[in-house]
């Protein structure tokens, strides 16, 4: 075993100290040398029986005195003897309480009052083999394990700090990148100020993404949820982003629906080829509108995605098919034209704003709340829309967090 030899500021011979073992070795066999001198509790036995020997012959001796058995003269002098060694005996009895108790407990309190003031290089000392010795060395013991415990516990909470801050770089860098590809700036050139998108992943990085794709006298506009949040939905809107692109590319922007279709084949052919476990969700909610502006027509299809509208009197909802995107059951999805009217708001939402806990009971925000801020809000310029339903979401989540990525898309066209 190693030896180390503790004391209040310096390492001191094994002579005057008791040996403490290093951290790590079985503290719970470490046992006192064997006793050369007495203990507390011994000695102070050993003064009690003294004292009270004496005591017992001075009782004894007074019987004898009231008897009249022995001399007055030797009488006073056995007594003066006899208080004489009580006197000695407690004058021992305080320096030994002195010395073993008061004074090494005493200064146990200022060790401990330097330890407690965070002074690493402090140990109780150690002087002798008696109790307060034992329970010093004890200390000694835990509080060296527990230091070694503790700088373990800091290096470990460095480490972690050091891996946090350069996972929140990267995910700070893959929300910029993230960003990029959202096409806000295509859609100001469009809509102008009569456009708002409300996007708020849960995390750094979510699922949620919006696409613009524009042609002379019409655009095609659409949100949409892939499964997942965080890291993992971002990568499979990247992916999923690349699909939209090469299905517009392969099918033009007549049909929505078409699109749907090529858009569900192209992903499952990417994660097919990929030979991900059925165990993970791969399946993704969108809404796609294509906006005829000479016609003024609105031609939408939707999977598991409703197209609002409403002027502040009435709300207009179209449905969606009821299938995502690369279900396990593959969909048929449909167009419906629904006319571009004058006054009236559009939005198309995706379930992270309409499915988020909130209000008294904890419920879900739900299709017919919604519909009813629509009412309030829709006849707002669309950046106070973007505002009121901004606010009025985390009024309605209150202390609840967040449970999804949002994103809300609408537009008007004059």
């Amino acid at each position: 075993m190693d030896k180390i030899y503790y004391r209040s500021d310096h390492r001191v011979p094994e002579s005057e100290e008791m040996i403490l073992p290093r951290f790590g070795a079985d503290t719970s066999r470490t046992l006192m040398a064997p006793q050369k001198h007495l203990s507390i509790q011994k000695t102070f036995a050993l003064i009690a029986l003294i004292n009270g020997g004496v005591l017992l012959y001075l009782i004894i001796y007074n019987f004898t005195l009231l008897r009249g058995e022995t001399a007055e003269q030797s009488s006073v002098y056995v007594s003066l003897l006899l208080t004489l060694i009580l006197a000695v005996l407690a004058i021992i009895s305080y320096r030994i309480i002195f010395a073993r108790i008061v004074a090494p407990l005493a200064r146990l309190v200022e060790e401990t009052r330097r330890i407690e003031s965070n002074d690493h290089d402090i140990y109780l000392t150690v002087k002798g083999k008696d109790e307060v010795s034992l329970l010093a060395h004890t200390f000694n013991l835990l509080l060296s394990n527990m230091r070694q415990a503790f700088d373990e516990i800091d290096s470990s909470n460095k480490q972690l700090v050091h891996a946090n801050r350069q996972i929140s770089e990267s995910l700070r860098y893959a929300g910029l990148l993230q960003r990029s590809i959202l096409p806000d700036r295509q859609l100001k050139d469009v809509f102008g100020d009569d456009h708002f998108i409300l996007w708020q992943p849960r995390d750094t990085v979510g699922g949620d993404y919006y696409i613009l794709h524009t042609e002379p006298d019409r655009c095609l506009v659409g949100v949409a949820d892939c499964a997942g949040h965080g890291v993992p939905g971002a990568m499979m809107t990247m992916m999923a982003r690349a699909g939209v692109d090469r299905s517009v590319q392969e099918m033009g922007l007549d049909s929505p629906a078409a699109l749907l279709r090529a858009i569900d084949h192209s992903m499952r052919s990417l994660l097919g080829d990929a030979q991900l476990s059925r165990a993970i969700a791969t399946s993704m909610d969108m809404g796609l509108a294509l906006i005829d502006f000479q016609n003024r027509l609105i031609r939408f299809a939707g999977a598991k995605i409703t197209l609002y509208a409403s002027n502040g009197v009435d709300v207009i909802k179209q449905k969606g098919d009821n299938r995502a995107i690369c279900d396990r059951r593959i969909g048929a999805y449909q167009d419906y034209d629904v006319p571009l009217r004058q006054g009236y708001t559009y939005y198309l939402t995706t379930d992270g704003y309409l499915d988020q806990s909130g209000g008294e009971y904890g419920f879900g925000l739900g299709s017919e709340r919604f519909s009813a801020w629509l009412l309030q809000h829709a006849a707002k310029p669309l950046p106070d829309q973007r505002r009121a339903f901004s606010e009025s979401l985390a009024e309605f989540r209150g202390a609840l967090p967040q449970r999804d990525d949002v994103t809300v898309l609408s537009f008007r066209f004059p």
